[in-house]
């Protein structure tokens, strides 16, 4: 997956300080999300995300092929961040 040809990063309408995803390409085509918390665990990912728009108004978080291609597209931005350095991480207390 590549930004700006399969899916594009635009500003939350609602937050001047969020991102969302807009799908450009595939089977959630227009679909919007916006993700929460992101956590890495040694060679694990866990996040949430909500879905702000979808053409497909049966379209639910729940799903699993949505949640395997919002991780799939995930991985891919927070690498393409990394490598631009745009990302910016930092630790969290464990308590």
């Amino acid at each position: 997956m590549k930004e700006n040809v399969d899916y594009e990063i635009i500003p939350d309408k609602a937050d001047d300080q969020a991102w969302n995803v807009r799908v450009l390409q595939g089977p959630y085509t227009e679909t919007v999300l916006k993700f929460g918390t992101i956590t890495l665990k040694e060679k694990s990912m866990s996040f949430n995300f909500d879905i702000i728009y979808s053409p497909d108004s049966e379209l639910k978080t729940e799903d699993v092929n949505l949640q395997t291609f919002a991780g799939d597209m995930l991985e891919k931005i927070i690498a393409q961040g990394i490598k631009d350095g745009d990302v910016i991480t930092r630790e969290m207390n464990a308590n």
